[in-house]
């Protein structure tokens, strides 16, 4: 009896170790990384398998390997010449086929033995990129605790990258605005691909951008290639995957962002062209109209969105159409006559918000010959803003109209890039980047003591931002590699340019271990509103102060060191400063500067600006990484830092941004099981994965408030002298996740859990002074939300 009962017990158990076979398919293509030219008779084999299974690249560079079991899989790509590539960790569900676009390296010598490392994981694609860059998965992005399916959020993860708003998806990287960061979308700069997004901003509290559809991306948080431009704080390169162009493949996704399906196949197998489309719809309005209420109160945000792309294959390159839209409103009611408040609303008004976004562009990807190819990128894009605010006067709450702003900015882009590799020590890419901007700009304040409506902005027109570049990489030797680059800024409403020199080396001083450098200078262009804001004179005419406003300029310097401890592990360690300089500053003698734009929701700015102001960021950030292997992984970041600036007034202060210091700890585990059923029962294939993410920021600035003229005057009276003096508390925050996943032949499901801030820990949102009480009022973040959600993919 004892024995059959210990046999039971050891079949049940070996039942967590046996997969079943289920298979997939994968498949897709290898070129050369500098030139794009197929590859054929490369050899792609799968790692870690008790099966032999490969392929090998046909005239095209084409490979398929089938009946790959699912779960996690390894592929390492050989060819002669190149340098190996493995990737690790890859996962491939029943559900849909697993596509790769592999791009190898050629070596420099091939006649003896060379010791390489080749690129290390998690740096970027981009091999301009000599510092401060890593590449990111959509896989990561789906599976970091707290990261609730959002690029944005995930890089909150990422060494020097902080953000304290559980509320947004806004950046503070190095120190620096969020307005700082670039986004740019399958070869063009993007407007904030947000719902719910004010003009000039980078943040918002739901993405538009559908990691669904993403490939694997590439992030810089400074010294950026030449490539790249009218930016200072970080990069965003996004690129959009292509659709299944042999078989149609779908998913439907609920959970926090929305009620999503998406769709991808081909449009002709014979010609290689597919299409890939998604649809996502606000969840929370989904059960208000079903008669549930949830959201800020009874005020439900309302949005949907969509992102496509249609391929089309050539013979020597390809062109694909694609775009993304949003469309999103909310309104705020302020107190009502029983008192009541909704949650995030101000009490004294009401505020209705409404906003759209579009983005529509074609891009064409032509092999000039097997050294060169060209890539041009056309697109358009726009987006709406509609605010009313009306203030509730005391004591029956009537309405009093307060702003109004109806504006549209949109822009006409072309991108196109030249890239021809000489050989395998030179590489250039030379381009230009050109912006038409448009705008329809109308917002205005109602003044009570005149019964007027006072113009702040009322502008049609367009100018241009234009930005040739040019970059050149030399491999010296397999060990040392060195980039250079050039950038130049054009901005036509005014003349305002900016020469940009950028520059970097790497060097493997020893095995496992490289340093490397890197310069860049950088500009940016103001938020435009800046530009056009009226400003009434005595005569009743009116005038722009800021027309003549130039650009901010920042120069980055960044040492980077990087030791790769074993074959999963690397530790990184950065040092960098960034002086900022010709920032926009009030012309009275104040505190103000841009650079802390952004802060506190707070996009206001002064009437009369100049470029007489400075900034300095530096710090140290150490990240120690371990790559999924064998299920498990996890990344430990911290960064040291200062950000000040000085205005008018010549003092200088922390910046809004300047928190000091983040600490982020994520890890997790991925199990593997198959139980036992009966005789003829369908396979599966489950999997349990658990991932858990801890945060530690040094606490938001904030400005003293002098009460005892406070209470005097009637409003909060700021200390300006002391401008960002203090800091809330610090911001801690701990997530878990918990996702099962089913796969059986040709369907996978995972039903995933997200526990945000599982303490319940009471994260100060914002702190305002009451002068008729004489007491500060409170604000909290978000507490313990437990968010779910559901995909299927077929």
């Amino acid at each position: 009896m004892k024995l059959c009962g210990l046999l039971f017990i050891l079949s049940f158990l070996g039942s967590f170790g046996t997969i079943a076979q289920i298979t997939q398919t994968v498949r897709g293509t290898v070129v050369d990384e500098a030139s794009l030219a197929p590859l054929p008779g490369v050899k792609i084999m799968v790692l870690d398998s008790t099966l032999t299974l490969g392929a090998i690249s046909d005239l095209d560079g084409s490979f398929t390997i089938t009946k790959v079991p699912v779960g996690r899989l390894s592929i390492q790509v050989t060819f002669f010449g190149y340098e190996t590539k493995t990737l690790s960790n890859l996962d491939l569900t029943a559900g849909k086929e697993l596509i790769l676009n592999i791009q190898l390296s050629e070596k420099l010598t091939v006649a003896e033995e060379v010791v390489i490392t080749g690129r290390k994981k998690g740096e970027v694609a981009n091999e301009m990129a000599a510092v401060s860059a890593r590449t990111f998965s959509v896989e990561a992005s789906q599976r970091y605790a707290g990261s609730v399916n959002d690029v944005a959020r995930m890089a909150q993860s990422f060494a020097g990258v902080q953000g304290n708003d559980d509320s947004r998806n806004d950046i503070i990287v190095r120190g620096n605005s969020p307005i700082g960061v670039l986004y740019r979308y399958e070869g063009v700069d993007i407007p904030n691909p947000n719902h719910f997004a004010l003009l000039g901003t980078a943040g918002g509290p739901v993405s538009i951008l559908n990691n669904n559809v993403l490939a694997n991306s590439d992030f810089f948080t400074g010294a950026f290639p030449a490539e790249y431009g009218n930016a200072m704080a970080a990069v965003f390169d996004l690129k959009m995957r292509n659709g299944n162009d042999e078989k149609h493949e779908f998913l439907g996704q609920i959970g926090i962002n929305g009620l999503e399906v998406m769709a991808e196949g081909p449009l002709s197998k014979n010609k290689k062209s597919s299409y890939l489309f998604s649809y996502r719809y606000s969840t929370l309005q989904v059960f208000s109209l079903l008669g549930v209420n949830f959201g800020a109160g009874t005020a439900v945000p309302d949005y949907q969105d969509i992102n496509f792309k249609l391929n089309f294959e050539q013979k020597k390159g390809s062109t694909s159409i694609f775009g993304l839209g949003g469309l999103s409103n909310v309104e705020f009611e302020g107190a009502e006559a029983d008192g009541s408040v909704n949650l995030f609303s101000n009490p004294s008004e009401n505020l209705f918000f409404y906003s759209k976004i579009g983005v529509v562009g074609i891009k064409n990807i032509y092999r000039l010959t097997d050294k060169a190819y060209l890539k041009t990128t056309i697109s358009t894009s726009a987006t709406l803003n509609n605010i009313l605010r009306d203030s509730l006067l005391p004591p029956d709450f009537q309405k009093q109209p307060s702003y109004r702003n109806i504006s549209l900015e949109g822009k006409n882009n072309i991108n196109t890039q030249l890239n021809y590799k000489f050989n395998a020590r030179h590489l250039l890419r030379t381009g230009i980047v050109m912006d038409r901007l448009f705008f329809r700009l109308a917002d205005s304040i109602f003044r009570v003591q005149d019964n007027e409506w006072n113009t702040l902005t009322d502008f049609n027109g367009s100018t241009f931002v234009i930005q040739p570049f040019s970059q050149w990489q030399y491999k010296l030797s397999e060990k040392f590699t060195f980039t250079a680059g050039l950038h130049f800024q054009y901005f036509t409403f005014n003349g305002a340019n900016s020469l940009e020199p950028r520059g970097g080396i790497n060097y493997q001083f020893a095995k496992n271990h490289r340093f490397g450098f890197g310069y860049g200078k950088h500009s940016q262009v103001p938020p435009t509103r800046v530009y056009f804001r009226q400003v009434q004179q005595p005569d009743g005419t009116s005038s722009n102060p800021n027309e003549n406003l130039g650009i901010t300029k920042a120069d980055h310097f960044i040492f980077t060191y990087d030791y790769s401890i074993t074959r999963s592990i690397r530790l990184k360690t950065e040092l960098y400063y960034q002086q900022l300089y010709n920032v926009p500053i009030d012309v009275k003698n104040n505190a103000y500067s841009l650079l802390n734009f952004g802060a506190n929701y707070s996009f206001a700015f002064p009437d009369s600006l100049v470029n007489g102001g400075s900034g300095r960021n530096y710090g140290v950030e150490i990240t120690l990484e371990h790559f999924m292997d064998k299920g498990f992984y996890f990344l430990f970041t911290t960064s040291l830092y200062e950000s000040t600036y000085t205005g008018s007034n010549g003092q200088r202060f922390g910046t809004a941004f300047n928190g000091n210091y983040t600490f982020n700890l994520l890890g997790g585990k991925e199990f593997f099981f198959s139980p036992t059923g009966k005789t003829g029962k369908k396979e599966r294939v489950k999997s349990l994965l658990v991932d858990a993410r801890v945060t530690l920021n040094g606490g938001q600035r904030h400005t003293p408030v002098n009460q005892d003229l406070s209470i005097q005057v009637g409003f909060p009276i700021y200390e300006e002298d002391r401008t960002n003096e203090l800091q809330y508390p610090d911001y801690f925050r701990a997530d878990l996740r918990i996702a099962f996943k089913v796969s059986t032949k040709k369907v996978t499901q995972e039903w995933a859990v997200d526990f945000r801030n599982i303490t319940n820990y009471e994260n100060l949102f914002t702190q305002e002074f009451d002068v008729a009480t004489g007491e500060f009022r409170d604000t909290y973040q978000i507490g313990f939300l437990p968010i779910g959600q559901w995909r299927i993919t077929f």
